[in-house]
Protein backbone atom coordinates (compact mmCIF):
# COMPACT_ATOMS: atom_id res chain seq x y z
CA UNK A 1 0.00 0.00 0.00
CA UNK A 2 2.90 2.36 0.95
CA UNK A 3 4.21 1.87 -3.13
CA UNK A 4 0.78 2.52 -4.12
CA UNK A 5 0.02 5.56 -1.96
CA UNK A 6 3.74 7.18 -3.14
CA UNK A 7 3.10 6.54 -6.71
CA UNK A 8 -0.17 8.46 -6.13
CA UNK A 9 2.13 11.24 -4.31
CA UNK A 10 4.26 11.68 -7.27
CA UNK A 11 0.77 11.89 -9.79
CA UNK A 12 -0.13 14.62 -8.46
CA UNK A 13 3.78 16.26 -7.77
CA UNK A 14 3.88 15.68 -11.42
CA UNK A 15 0.98 17.09 -12.37
CA UNK A 16 1.56 20.19 -10.08
CA UNK A 17 4.89 20.35 -12.07
CA UNK A 18 3.78 20.10 -15.54
CA UNK A 19 1.28 22.83 -14.82
CA UNK A 20 3.62 24.96 -13.55
CA UNK A 21 6.18 24.76 -15.93
CA UNK A 22 3.56 25.28 -18.98
CA UNK A 23 1.81 28.26 -16.83
CA UNK A 24 5.65 29.83 -16.04
CA UNK A 25 6.81 29.04 -19.83
CA UNK A 26 3.50 31.01 -20.96
CA UNK A 27 3.95 34.00 -18.60
CA UNK A 28 7.72 34.57 -18.91
CA UNK A 29 7.11 34.62 -23.18
CA UNK A 30 4.01 36.41 -23.07
CA UNK A 31 5.75 39.03 -20.60
CA UNK A 32 8.76 39.38 -23.10
CA UNK A 33 6.99 39.53 -26.23
CA UNK A 34 4.83 42.03 -24.67
CA UNK A 35 7.80 44.19 -23.64
CA UNK A 36 9.34 43.48 -27.08
CA UNK A 37 6.29 44.84 -28.92
CA UNK A 38 5.49 48.08 -26.57
CA UNK A 39 9.53 48.57 -27.24
CA UNK A 40 9.29 48.75 -30.81
CA UNK A 41 6.11 50.69 -31.13
CA UNK A 42 7.56 53.48 -28.54
CA UNK A 43 10.82 53.43 -30.60
CA UNK A 44 9.02 53.52 -34.08
CA UNK A 45 6.91 56.39 -32.80
CA UNK A 46 10.06 58.18 -31.74
CA UNK A 47 11.70 58.17 -34.39
CA UNK A 48 8.61 59.15 -36.93
CA UNK A 49 8.47 62.31 -34.44
CA UNK A 50 11.85 62.98 -34.25
CA UNK A 51 11.85 63.11 -38.38
CA UNK A 52 8.46 65.42 -38.44
CA UNK A 53 10.30 67.80 -35.74
CA UNK A 54 13.20 67.78 -37.31
CA UNK A 55 11.52 68.46 -40.60
CA UNK A 56 9.29 71.33 -38.81
CA UNK A 57 12.61 73.14 -37.24
CA UNK A 58 15.73 72.11 -37.48
CA UNK A 59 15.97 71.00 -41.62
CA UNK A 60 16.54 74.32 -42.68
CA UNK A 61 18.59 75.94 -40.59
CA UNK A 62 21.56 73.36 -40.97
CA UNK A 63 23.12 73.72 -44.12
CA UNK A 64 24.65 70.09 -43.38
CA UNK A 65 22.54 66.50 -44.35
CA UNK A 66 23.08 65.42 -41.00
CA UNK A 67 21.78 65.75 -37.73
CA UNK A 68 23.09 64.15 -34.36
CA UNK A 69 21.96 64.35 -30.49
CA UNK A 70 22.79 62.35 -27.86
CA UNK A 71 20.73 59.21 -29.36
CA UNK A 72 19.44 60.28 -32.35
CA UNK A 73 20.80 60.90 -35.56
CA UNK A 74 19.45 61.99 -38.83
CA UNK A 75 20.70 61.86 -42.71
CA UNK A 76 18.93 62.99 -45.68
CA UNK A 77 20.22 62.95 -49.64
CA UNK A 78 18.08 63.23 -52.60
CA UNK A 79 16.68 59.99 -54.23
CA UNK A 80 19.33 60.67 -57.25
CA UNK A 81 22.53 60.37 -55.08
CA UNK A 82 22.12 57.63 -53.09
CA UNK A 83 25.74 57.63 -51.95
CA UNK A 84 25.88 60.83 -49.81
CA UNK A 85 24.08 59.08 -47.40
CA UNK A 86 26.88 57.03 -44.96
CA UNK A 87 28.14 53.69 -45.81
CA UNK A 88 26.12 51.26 -43.11
CA UNK A 89 22.81 53.01 -44.21
CA UNK A 90 23.31 53.79 -47.91
CA UNK A 91 21.60 49.79 -48.77
CA UNK A 92 18.81 49.97 -46.43
CA UNK A 93 14.99 50.32 -48.13
CA UNK A 94 12.27 51.99 -47.12
CA UNK A 95 10.49 51.09 -44.03
CA UNK A 96 12.23 50.22 -40.20
CA UNK A 97 15.44 48.41 -39.25
CA UNK A 98 17.32 46.95 -36.85
CA UNK A 99 20.75 47.68 -37.00
CA UNK A 100 23.71 46.70 -35.05
CA UNK A 101 26.72 49.13 -35.90
CA UNK A 102 30.12 49.37 -34.01
CA UNK A 103 28.76 47.51 -31.07
CA UNK A 104 25.96 49.44 -30.87
CA UNK A 105 21.90 48.28 -31.59
CA UNK A 106 20.18 51.00 -33.80
CA UNK A 107 16.65 51.52 -35.26
CA UNK A 108 16.59 53.08 -38.36
CA UNK A 109 13.83 54.41 -40.18
CA UNK A 110 13.98 55.42 -43.87
CA UNK A 111 11.31 56.93 -45.25
CA UNK A 112 11.43 58.81 -48.42
CA UNK A 113 9.45 62.47 -48.65
CA UNK A 114 9.66 64.66 -51.84
CA UNK A 115 12.53 64.38 -53.66
CA UNK A 116 14.67 63.27 -50.46
CA UNK A 117 15.56 60.13 -48.27
CA UNK A 118 15.78 60.57 -45.06
CA UNK A 119 17.19 58.40 -42.70
CA UNK A 120 16.68 58.68 -38.61
CA UNK A 121 18.93 56.03 -36.75
CA UNK A 122 18.20 55.77 -32.86
CA UNK A 123 20.78 54.57 -30.64
CA UNK A 124 18.77 51.66 -28.64
CA UNK A 125 21.83 49.84 -26.75
CA UNK A 126 20.88 51.13 -23.40
CA UNK A 127 17.20 49.98 -23.96
CA UNK A 128 18.61 46.53 -25.07
CA UNK A 129 20.19 46.34 -22.26
CA UNK A 130 17.49 46.80 -19.91
CA UNK A 131 15.48 44.48 -22.21
CA UNK A 132 18.01 41.16 -21.11
CA UNK A 133 17.74 42.68 -17.49
CA UNK A 134 13.97 42.32 -17.45
CA UNK A 135 14.30 38.90 -19.51
CA UNK A 136 16.54 37.83 -16.34
CA UNK A 137 14.09 39.05 -14.28
CA UNK A 138 11.22 37.22 -15.76
CA UNK A 139 12.76 33.70 -15.83
CA UNK A 140 13.92 34.27 -11.87
CA UNK A 141 10.54 35.23 -11.56
CA UNK A 142 9.18 32.23 -13.60
CA UNK A 143 11.49 30.18 -11.36
CA UNK A 144 10.50 30.87 -8.19
CA UNK A 145 5.96 30.03 -9.66
CA UNK A 146 7.84 26.57 -10.39
CA UNK A 147 9.10 26.04 -6.74
CA UNK A 148 6.04 27.36 -5.42
CA UNK A 149 3.98 25.16 -7.67
CA UNK A 150 6.33 22.03 -6.71
CA UNK A 151 5.65 22.90 -3.28
CA UNK A 152 1.91 23.24 -3.17
CA UNK A 153 1.83 19.99 -5.16
CA UNK A 154 3.81 18.40 -2.70
CA UNK A 155 1.32 19.63 0.26
CA UNK A 156 -1.57 19.23 -1.49
CA UNK A 157 -0.20 15.29 -2.10
CA UNK A 158 0.47 14.87 1.08
CA UNK A 159 -2.97 16.36 2.40
CA UNK A 160 -5.09 14.25 -0.29
CA UNK A 161 -3.31 10.80 0.79
CA UNK A 162 -3.01 11.05 4.09
CA UNK A 163 -6.70 9.98 4.64
CA UNK A 164 -6.62 7.23 1.73
CA UNK A 165 -3.61 5.98 3.72
CA UNK A 166 -5.36 6.01 7.23
CA UNK A 167 -8.47 4.01 5.50
CA UNK A 168 -5.98 1.31 3.81
CA UNK A 169 -4.03 1.24 7.42
CA UNK A 170 -7.54 0.41 9.02
CA UNK A 171 -8.18 -2.48 6.34
CA UNK A 172 -4.98 -4.19 6.82
CA UNK A 173 -6.22 -4.86 10.50
CA UNK A 174 -9.48 -6.52 9.25
CA UNK A 175 -6.96 -9.36 8.23
CA UNK A 176 -6.26 -10.29 12.20
CA UNK A 177 -9.14 -8.67 13.64
CA UNK A 178 -11.72 -9.46 11.93
CA UNK A 179 -14.65 -7.90 14.45
CA UNK A 180 -12.71 -4.57 14.15
CA UNK A 181 -15.03 -1.66 12.79
CA UNK A 182 -13.53 2.04 11.41
CA UNK A 183 -12.95 4.77 13.10
CA UNK A 184 -14.50 6.68 11.26
CA UNK A 185 -13.99 9.57 13.41
CA UNK A 186 -10.57 10.37 11.21
CA UNK A 187 -12.35 11.14 8.34
CA UNK A 188 -14.13 14.19 7.39
CA UNK A 189 -17.20 14.38 5.27
CA UNK A 190 -15.92 14.50 1.91
CA UNK A 191 -15.26 11.93 -0.64
CA UNK A 192 -12.78 9.66 1.30
CA UNK A 193 -15.23 9.68 4.63
CA UNK A 194 -18.13 8.63 2.45
CA UNK A 195 -16.09 5.78 1.52
CA UNK A 196 -15.21 4.76 4.29
CA UNK A 197 -18.57 4.52 5.61
CA UNK A 198 -19.62 2.00 2.50
CA UNK A 199 -16.61 0.22 3.28
CA UNK A 200 -17.53 0.07 7.04
CA UNK A 201 -21.43 -0.81 5.64
CA UNK A 202 -20.15 -3.76 3.37
CA UNK A 203 -17.60 -5.10 5.62
CA UNK A 204 -20.39 -5.17 8.71
CA UNK A 205 -22.78 -7.03 5.59
CA UNK A 206 -19.79 -9.87 4.95
CA UNK A 207 -19.06 -10.30 8.63
CA UNK A 208 -22.84 -10.97 9.59
CA UNK A 209 -23.38 -13.13 6.49
CA UNK A 210 -20.33 -15.01 7.40
CA UNK A 211 -21.52 -15.71 10.94
CA UNK A 212 -25.06 -16.93 9.53
CA UNK A 213 -22.83 -18.96 6.65
CA UNK A 214 -21.04 -20.84 9.74
CA UNK A 215 -23.72 -20.99 12.31
CA UNK A 216 -25.62 -22.80 9.61
CA UNK A 217 -22.35 -25.18 8.65
CA UNK A 218 -22.49 -26.39 12.31
CA UNK A 219 -26.29 -26.51 12.96
CA UNK A 220 -26.23 -28.67 9.58
CA UNK A 221 -23.49 -30.92 10.94
CA UNK A 222 -25.03 -31.37 14.02
CA UNK A 223 -28.24 -32.48 12.96
CA UNK A 224 -26.58 -34.72 10.69
CA UNK A 225 -24.59 -36.70 13.52
CA UNK A 226 -27.63 -37.91 14.75
CA UNK A 227 -28.79 -40.22 12.03
CA UNK A 228 -25.05 -40.72 11.12
CA UNK A 229 -24.51 -42.36 14.68
CA UNK A 230 -28.04 -44.03 14.58
CA UNK A 231 -26.60 -45.87 11.42
CA UNK A 232 -23.37 -46.69 12.89
CA UNK A 233 -25.36 -48.38 15.71
CA UNK A 234 -27.23 -50.11 13.21
CA UNK A 235 -24.50 -51.34 11.51
CA UNK A 236 -22.41 -52.42 14.24
CA UNK A 237 -25.78 -54.69 15.90
CA UNK A 238 -25.65 -55.66 12.37
CA UNK A 239 -22.00 -57.11 11.95
CA UNK A 240 -22.57 -58.63 15.32
CA UNK A 241 -25.35 -61.14 14.24
CA UNK A 242 -24.36 -64.66 13.70
CA UNK A 243 -24.98 -66.98 10.55
CA UNK A 244 -24.32 -63.51 8.06
CA UNK A 245 -23.33 -64.54 4.42
CA UNK A 246 -19.80 -62.94 3.32
CA UNK A 247 -22.07 -60.93 0.90
CA UNK A 248 -23.79 -59.61 3.53
CA UNK A 249 -21.12 -59.05 5.78
CA UNK A 250 -18.93 -57.46 2.86
CA UNK A 251 -22.46 -54.89 2.68
CA UNK A 252 -22.47 -53.95 6.02
CA UNK A 253 -19.07 -53.37 6.26
CA UNK A 254 -19.49 -50.60 2.77
CA UNK A 255 -22.20 -49.07 4.63
CA UNK A 256 -20.08 -48.61 7.93
CA UNK A 257 -17.12 -47.64 5.75
CA UNK A 258 -19.49 -44.95 4.73
CA UNK A 259 -20.87 -43.89 7.49
CA UNK A 260 -17.53 -43.49 8.98
CA UNK A 261 -16.62 -41.11 5.86
CA UNK A 262 -19.61 -39.19 6.75
CA UNK A 263 -18.47 -38.92 10.11
CA UNK A 264 -14.79 -37.33 8.91
CA UNK A 265 -16.66 -35.12 6.42
CA UNK A 266 -18.76 -34.03 9.11
CA UNK A 267 -15.87 -32.82 11.39
CA UNK A 268 -14.24 -31.86 8.40
CA UNK A 269 -16.75 -29.25 7.38
CA UNK A 270 -17.30 -27.72 11.32
CA UNK A 271 -13.28 -27.52 11.71
CA UNK A 272 -13.49 -25.42 8.19
CA UNK A 273 -16.71 -23.31 9.67
CA UNK A 274 -15.07 -22.37 12.48
CA UNK A 275 -12.54 -20.80 10.37
CA UNK A 276 -9.10 -20.35 10.76
CA UNK A 277 -7.49 -20.87 14.54
CA UNK A 278 -3.79 -20.99 14.57
CA UNK A 279 -3.91 -22.28 18.32
CA UNK A 280 -6.38 -24.15 18.01
CA UNK A 281 -4.70 -26.23 14.44
CA UNK A 282 -0.98 -26.27 16.45
CA UNK A 283 -2.72 -28.10 19.51
CA UNK A 284 -3.44 -31.09 17.02
CA UNK A 285 -2.18 -34.33 17.37
CA UNK A 286 0.36 -35.43 14.55
CA UNK A 287 -1.31 -38.33 12.32
CA UNK A 288 0.81 -40.68 10.10
CA UNK A 289 0.00 -40.41 6.36
CA UNK A 290 0.84 -43.74 5.06
CA UNK A 291 -1.85 -46.12 6.95
CA UNK A 292 -4.54 -43.21 6.52
CA UNK A 293 -3.65 -43.37 2.52
CA UNK A 294 -4.32 -47.31 2.31
CA UNK A 295 -7.43 -47.07 4.51
CA UNK A 296 -8.92 -44.64 2.04
CA UNK A 297 -7.72 -46.20 -0.77
CA UNK A 298 -9.50 -49.36 0.57
CA UNK A 299 -13.04 -47.00 1.33
CA UNK A 300 -12.63 -45.91 -2.52
CA UNK A 301 -12.18 -49.04 -4.22
CA UNK A 302 -16.03 -49.46 -4.94
CA UNK A 303 -15.82 -46.97 -7.48
CA UNK A 304 -13.53 -48.55 -9.43
CA UNK A 305 -15.78 -51.43 -10.23
CA UNK A 306 -14.42 -54.18 -12.17
CA UNK A 307 -12.20 -51.28 -14.79
CA UNK A 308 -8.84 -52.81 -15.35
CA UNK A 309 -6.84 -50.08 -13.14
CA UNK A 310 -4.03 -51.33 -11.00
CA UNK A 311 -4.00 -49.33 -7.78
CA UNK A 312 -0.43 -48.64 -6.53
CA UNK A 313 0.75 -47.51 -3.70
CA UNK A 314 4.77 -46.49 -3.00
CA UNK A 315 5.89 -44.97 0.21
CA UNK A 316 9.20 -43.27 0.01
CA UNK A 317 9.68 -41.94 3.48
CA UNK A 318 7.19 -40.90 6.57
CA UNK A 319 5.24 -38.70 6.24
CA UNK A 320 3.57 -36.89 9.78
CA UNK A 321 1.53 -33.99 9.15
CA UNK A 322 -0.17 -31.96 12.15
CA UNK A 323 -3.62 -32.48 11.70
CA UNK A 324 -6.92 -34.47 12.81
CA UNK A 325 -7.20 -38.11 10.66
CA UNK A 326 -10.25 -37.17 9.93
CA UNK A 327 -8.98 -33.95 8.07
CA UNK A 328 -6.55 -35.90 6.21
CA UNK A 329 -8.48 -38.42 5.10
CA UNK A 330 -11.40 -36.41 3.70
CA UNK A 331 -8.29 -34.43 1.62
CA UNK A 332 -7.04 -37.74 0.09
CA UNK A 333 -10.38 -39.23 -0.24
CA UNK A 334 -11.70 -36.44 -2.85
CA UNK A 335 -8.38 -36.74 -4.57
CA UNK A 336 -8.30 -40.66 -4.91
CA UNK A 337 -12.11 -40.81 -5.46
CA UNK A 338 -11.66 -38.79 -8.84
CA UNK A 339 -8.33 -40.83 -9.55
CA UNK A 340 -10.66 -43.88 -9.46
CA UNK A 341 -13.60 -42.20 -11.38
CA UNK A 342 -12.18 -41.09 -14.40
CA UNK A 343 -9.69 -43.99 -15.28
CA UNK A 344 -10.98 -46.49 -17.37
CA UNK A 345 -8.05 -48.68 -17.85
CA UNK A 346 -4.37 -48.40 -16.72
CA UNK A 347 -3.23 -47.05 -13.26
CA UNK A 348 -3.84 -45.16 -10.10
CA UNK A 349 -0.66 -44.40 -7.95
CA UNK A 350 -0.30 -42.67 -4.81
CA UNK A 351 3.35 -41.67 -3.80
CA UNK A 352 4.04 -40.53 -0.03
CA UNK A 353 7.59 -38.62 0.40
CA UNK A 354 8.38 -36.75 3.79
CA UNK A 355 6.72 -33.61 2.57
CA UNK A 356 4.32 -34.56 -0.01
CA UNK A 357 1.78 -36.68 -1.03
CA UNK A 358 1.30 -37.36 -5.21
CA UNK A 359 -1.62 -39.50 -6.98
CA UNK A 360 -1.36 -39.82 -10.72
CA UNK A 361 -3.73 -41.50 -12.81
CA UNK A 362 -4.04 -42.51 -16.58
CA UNK A 363 -7.82 -41.34 -16.99
CA UNK A 364 -9.55 -38.43 -19.30
CA UNK A 365 -7.61 -35.62 -17.66
CA UNK A 366 -9.11 -32.04 -18.93
CA UNK A 367 -7.97 -29.57 -21.36
CA UNK A 368 -6.25 -25.84 -20.50
CA UNK A 369 -9.96 -24.15 -20.22
CA UNK A 370 -11.04 -26.41 -17.74
CA UNK A 371 -8.07 -26.35 -15.41
CA UNK A 372 -8.36 -22.88 -14.90
CA UNK A 373 -11.66 -23.72 -13.10
CA UNK A 374 -10.60 -26.97 -11.42
CA UNK A 375 -11.12 -25.87 -8.04
CA UNK A 376 -15.02 -24.21 -8.73
CA UNK A 377 -18.02 -26.29 -8.10
CA UNK A 378 -19.17 -26.78 -11.54
CA UNK A 379 -16.01 -27.60 -13.08
CA UNK A 380 -16.49 -30.24 -16.40
CA UNK A 381 -14.24 -32.95 -18.13
CA UNK A 382 -13.07 -31.09 -21.37
CA UNK A 383 -14.40 -34.20 -23.59
CA UNK A 384 -15.99 -34.48 -26.73
CA UNK A 385 -17.82 -37.27 -25.76
CA UNK A 386 -21.57 -36.66 -25.38
CA UNK A 387 -22.03 -40.03 -23.67
CA UNK A 388 -20.18 -38.70 -20.73
CA UNK A 389 -21.34 -35.80 -18.84
CA UNK A 390 -20.44 -36.08 -15.39
CA UNK A 391 -18.80 -33.68 -13.44
CA UNK A 392 -15.15 -33.50 -13.14
CA UNK A 393 -13.45 -31.55 -10.18
CA UNK A 394 -15.28 -33.92 -7.39
CA UNK A 395 -14.75 -32.48 -3.66
CA UNK A 396 -12.22 -30.71 -5.21
CA UNK A 397 -13.23 -27.34 -3.41
CA UNK A 398 -13.23 -29.12 -0.37
CA UNK A 399 -9.18 -29.98 -0.94
CA UNK A 400 -8.68 -26.59 -1.62
CA UNK A 401 -10.14 -25.13 1.61
CA UNK A 402 -8.88 -27.78 3.56
CA UNK A 403 -5.30 -26.77 2.16
CA UNK A 404 -5.50 -22.79 2.54
CA UNK A 405 -7.21 -23.74 6.15
CA UNK A 406 -3.71 -25.16 7.41
CA UNK A 407 -1.69 -23.30 4.69
CA UNK A 408 -0.94 -26.40 2.86
CA UNK A 409 -0.39 -26.14 -1.00
CA UNK A 410 -2.21 -28.29 -4.20
CA UNK A 411 -1.27 -27.70 -7.56
CA UNK A 412 -1.86 -30.65 -10.49
CA UNK A 413 -0.54 -31.17 -13.95
CA UNK A 414 -3.17 -32.65 -16.47
CA UNK A 415 -3.53 -33.22 -20.37
CA UNK A 416 -6.47 -34.73 -22.11
CA UNK A 417 -6.43 -38.30 -22.86
CA UNK A 418 -3.26 -38.74 -20.34
CA UNK A 419 -4.25 -38.52 -17.08
CA UNK A 420 -3.57 -35.96 -14.18
CA UNK A 421 -1.52 -35.70 -11.18
CA UNK A 422 -2.36 -33.64 -7.65
CA UNK A 423 0.25 -32.97 -5.67
CA UNK A 424 -0.19 -31.86 -1.99
CA UNK A 425 2.62 -30.31 -0.18
CA UNK A 426 2.45 -30.21 3.38
CA UNK A 427 4.56 -28.22 6.24
CA UNK A 428 8.03 -29.93 6.35
CA UNK A 429 8.46 -29.26 10.56
CA UNK A 430 7.06 -32.97 11.17
CA UNK A 431 7.70 -34.33 8.08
Amino acid sequence: MQKTTNRITRRIVLVFLIFGVVLTLMLGLSFVAAFKSVEQCMIDELLDAELQHYRSEIENTLAQQSYHSRTTSIYFAPLAAPSLLPEHVRHLSQGTHDLEYKNHNFRVLVKDIGEKRYVVKFDGTSIHERESEFIHLVWIYSITILIIALLIGWKASHQIISPIKQLANQIITFKNKPGALLDLSQFNDDEIGFLAKEIQHYHEQLQQMLIREKEFARNVSHELRTPVTSISLATQILAMKKNLSSEEYNRIQRIQRAVDEMSELIETFLMLARGSDKSSRDNYVVSEVGPIVRKVIEQQRVWLGNKPVEVIVKEKGHLNVSAPSGVISVLIANLVRNAFLYTERGIAEVVITPNKVTITDTGIGFDSSTQTQIFNHHAKAGLRDANINKVRGFGLPIVQRICEYYNWKVSFESKVGQGTRFTVRFDSELA
